[in-house]
């Protein structure tokens, strides 16, 4: 028999990349305290891009699944049908093939967890995620959290309005919501009390490590890309797409080349827009100072060896990205968006600029590497706030007293 105190938490998420969200769904697996359990699931299969599938796995905590050859081949039937009554489907539009295999796929996988796992409490993550955990809200009850991933204003950019709509009629329906942005919930209709504010978290023990061998990364680094050790280096970390303002940054940096001549910039990262990216940085004779390099599953070596951070997402103030940059000490030049995580405002650890202004953006960088230190003081303000504020560890136990709580409120198996 399972002790009064144990809770069971079964995690719904659309995937397993290398997105914040997933990474929130690792974290707490990883560091839960004894008394949760928890298994993930998620609606689409492993197309090969689930960063955090295998340590999950060998966690006992996710076993991939995927549509099988029946549900491939009626899926195919129902995409010819969904063709030949309407036109093909937009970037913005659910794919009526996709949803058929991934969406039954995800619900046998879903119902037979249910039965096997049993769990207390159902937590959904992003889109499609959401909608699963409000059905199964509605067929047994279970209490229900969930994690929106974005602001409204990421979400519709990102081509889920449907999602954010939502969250205006399906409200009732979740326990509590866990987000960063508590104003978008608030005028979706959403009370007060079932809104939870994420604290950020910031693994301080892997960013300790890091900062003692700080010489060490940096030089590995350096080396492995060309740059040499007293070259600037400018960083930015999030995926290739137009919301992360990663094409205000290539304008901006032949003027802040034409000052400082041999800065670097390098984005860790992937998406949509590299092929536009290199091919505007080639036009802007920047390119040999360009390293697009992809998605790193450890990205903490790379802060390690850059000068200042660059946060440029036109939708989001502070993220996960820019909360380690704080950890590790770097400066920080951003996008002044008024969002709710701002920090660099109130805190003084870089500098804001308007939203899309590459000339002020080149203007901030300068000023920052410019200085004697290029910004050191600046950066240990941040660092000195998420040594007291922004462990990972604690924002686990604050979830794990959240599912706690959520579990008394509904019937046990």
């Amino acid at each position: 028999m399972r002790s009064a105190q144990s809770v069971r938490v079964l995690h719904v998420i659309d995937g397993l990349g290398g997105g914040g969200s997933e990474r929130w769904v690792w974290e707490i697996v990883r560091l839960s305290p004894a008394s949760l359990r928890h298994h993930v699931v998620t609606i689409q299969p492993d197309d090969g891009s689930f960063v955090y599938a295998e340590d999950l796995a060998m966690r006992g905590a996710f076993r991939s699944s995927g549509p099988g050859a029946l549900l491939r081949f009626l899926g195919r039937g129902v995409g010819r049908v969904a063709t030949a009554v309407g036109p093909p489907s937009s970037p913005g539009r659910l794919d009526p093939r996709w949803l058929f295999e991934s969406y039954t796929a995800a619900g046998w996988h879903i119902g037979k967890l249910l039965i096997r796992f049993r769990p207390d409490v159902i937590h959904a993550h992003t889109f499609h995620g959401f909608v699963y955990g409000v059905a199964i809200k509605r067929l047994l009850r279970k209490p229900l959290a969930h994690t929106v991933p974005a602001s409204f204003l990421q979400i519709v950019d990102a081509g889920f309005a449907w999602a954010a709509k939502r969250y205006h009629r399906l409200h009732a329906r979740v326990d509590l919501f866990f987000t960063a942005y508590p104003g978008d919930l608030v005028s979706a209709g959403v009370p007060r009390p079932k809104i939870r504010q994420i604290p950020a978290g910031v693994d301080l023990e892997a960013v300790d490590a890091v900062r003692a061998a700080h010489d060490r990364h940096a030089t590995e680094v350096r080396q492995s890309l060309g740059i040499r050790p007293d070259a600037p280096m400018a960083l930015s970390v999030g995926r290739l797409h137009h919301s992360k303002g990663h094409a205000f940054t290539l304008q901006a940096l032949p003027t802040v080349i034409r000052e400082i001549p041999d800065l670097h910039w390098v984005v860790l990262g992937e998406g949509t827009e590299r092929t536009h990216l290199l091919a505007e940085a080639r036009k802007l004779c920047v390119s040999t100072r360009v390293h697009l390099l992809g998605y790193r599953a450890d990205s903490l070596p790379y802060y390690a060896a850059a000068d200042v951070y660059l946060r440029t997402g036109i939708y989001e103030g502070e993220n996960i990205s820019s909360y380690y940059a704080m950890a590790m000490g770097l400066p920080v030049v951003g996008f002044e968006t008024g969002l709710e995580t701002e920090l660099i405002s109130t805190l003084g650890h870089g500098l804001l600029v308007p939203v899309g202004d590459a000339g002020e953006l080149s203007d901030g960088i300068a000023r920052v590497l410019c200085l004697r230190d290029r910004g050191r003081e600046m950066g240990e303000r941040g660092a000195a706030y998420a040594r007291l504020h922004l462990d990972i560890r604690e924002t686990v136990d604050w979830y794990s007293e959240a599912y706690h709580e959520l579990a008394s409120r509904g019937p046990r198996w």
